[in-house]
């Protein structure tokens, strides 16, 4: 059985390797099963966990990730994107690590 670190581990690289940029693909049919599978495995993975606040702060970060993928694609409002996206970034990591948010 797996811990809750663990799924957390395997969701982020799942998030990390996702292919936000399929549309730009030519092969845009495989592109798009690839990114729906990975998407999908997301999904069930992050429903696995218990921590509501844990599951909360992935799919934020996932929809954050996908909208700074999107603005630097399309070229507007990348700042304000990126932004997002390290916010939510850094709560998820002060729920996961509370030791480091009290540090800084």
């Amino acid at each position: 059985m797996e811990t809750t670190s663990q799924k957390i581990e395997k969701a982020l690289l799942i998030l990390k390797n996702q292919d936000f940029y399929w549309k730009m693909a030519d092969y845009a049919t495989k592109a798009y099963n690839n990114a729906y599978c990975t998407m999908r495995a997301f999904v069930k993975l992050v429903a696995t966990i218990e921590d509501s606040a844990i599951v909360k702060a992935l799919r934020d970060l996932w929809i954050a990730t996908y909208n700074y993928a999107q603005a630097a694609m399309l070229g507007r409002n990348e700042s304000a994107a990126k932004a997002e996206f390290k916010s939510k970034e850094a709560e998820l990591m002060a729920i996961i690590n509370p030791q480091l948010s009290a540090a800084a």
